[in-house]
C-alpha cells in the first residue's frame, strides 16, 4: 500500500510541477517509452532470425532454456543462453555504474541512448548474418540490461523498459483501484498511473507489430513470400525452415533483403537524440 501511495505523491507532483519541469518530464517520458517500443522491436527481430529464434529480454525463460540444453548436452545453446545471461547482467551493472558519470543532464542523456542503441544498432547493420549467435546474445543482451538501467523513469514512476510482466501486473493493480476499489474509485492519480502502464504494454506489442509490418514489405521487395500467406500455410521453397509458435509458422526467409527493417530500426533509434532534457537553469 505504501508503495502505491508514494507512487501516487509522484504522479501528483509531476501534475503540479512547472512548466519547464513538466517539459522534461514529458521528454523523459517519451524516450522510456520508445524504449520499450525498440525493445518489443528487438525482441520480434531476434524471435524471427532463423539463426537466434527467441526473444533476448525475458531472463525467466532464457533461465529455464539454460538448464534444458544443460540436461540435454546441447552446449552450442547453452552457451547462447550464457552469453545472453552474462550480456544482461553486464548492462545492467554498466548502467548502474555510469548513469550519473556527467554533471549536465543532456551530455548523461547522450552517453545514456548511445551505450543503450548502438549494440541493437550494430548487430543487423553488420553482424546478423555472420557473427556466432552467442556473441549476437551478449550483444543484444547487454542492450536490454542497459535500457533496464537507463530508462524506467514514467512520469517518475518505475516502469520496466526490458519485460512486460510487472508492467501488466502494475496495469491490472492500478486498473483495479482506479475503477473498481472503493477509496480510490475515480482517483485522478491512479487514473493516471493505469494509462502510463497501459502505453507502456501498448508500446511492446507496438514495437513488434511494426516489425513484422516492416518484415513484409521486405519480404515482398525481395519476392521471396506472398504477403496474403503469412498465417499457417506452408512455408516456401526458397525460405529456411519456420519458426513455429503454436499453431502458426512464421516463414523467415534465407535470402530476403532486410532493409526495410534495419533502416526503421535505426530511424526509431536516432529520434530520440532530439528529444534530449533541457537544462533549466535553477532559481
Amino acid at each position: 500500500m505504501a508503495a502505491f501511495y508514494k507512487k501516487s505523491i509522484e504522479v501528483k507532483n509531476m501534475l503540479t510541477a512547472d512548466s519547464a519541469d513538466r517539459g522534461n518530464t514529458f521528454r523523459v517520458a517519451f524516450l522510456t517509452i520508445m524504449s520499450i517500443f525498440i525493445m518489443g522491436y528487438l525482441n520480434a527481430l531476434a524471435l524471427n532470425t532463423y539463426a537466434l529464434g527467441t526473444m533476448i529480454t525475458p531472463q525467466t525463460g532464457n533461465i529455464i532454456w539454460l538448464g534444458i540444453n544443460a540436461g540435454w548436452g546441447a552446449w552450442g545453446p547453452f552457451f547462447e543462453n550464457v552469453g545472453l545471461l552474462f550480456g544482461f547482467m553486464g548492462g545492467a551493472v554498466f548502467a548502474l555504474y555510469t548513469q550519473n558519470i556527467f554533471a549536465k543532464k543532456t551530455t548523461q542523456f547522450f552517453w545514456n541512448w548511445t551505450v543503450f542503441v548502438l549494440p541493437i544498432a550494430i548487430y543487423p547493420i553488420l553482424l546478423q548474418y555472420t557473427i556466432a549467435p552467442w556473441i549476437a546474445f551478449i550483444l543484444l543482451g547487454f542492450a536490454a540490461g542497459a535500457t533496464l538501467g537507463f530508462f524506467r523513469k514514467v512520469y517518475h514512476m518505475e516502469i520496466n523498459t526490458s519485460m512486460a510482466t510487472g508492467n501488466v501486473r502494475f496495469l491490472g493493480l492500478h486498473f483495479a483501484n482506479a475503477f473498481l476499489r472503493k477509496g480510490t474509485k475515480g482517483s485522478k492519480t491512479e487514473i493516471a498511473s493505469f494509462w502510463v502502464f497501459f502505453v507502456a504494454v501498448l508500446a511492446f506489442a507496438l514495437g513488434a507489430f511494426v516489425y513484422v509490418m516492416f518484415a513484409r514489405i521486405d519480404f515482398a521487395l525481395a519476392g521471396d513470400i506472398n504477403l496474403t500467406v503469412l498465417g499457417d500455410h506452408p512455408p516456401l521453397q526458397r525460405l529456411s525452415p519456420a519458426i513455429t509458435y503454436g499453431p502458426y509458422h512464421y516463414p523467415v526467409p534465407a535470402d530476403s533483403s532486410n532493409v526495410v527493417r534495419v533502416v526503421g530500426l535505426l530511424v526509431f533509434c536516432i529520434v530520440p537524440y532530439f528529444f534530449c532534457p533541457k537544462v533549466h537553469p535553477t532559481k
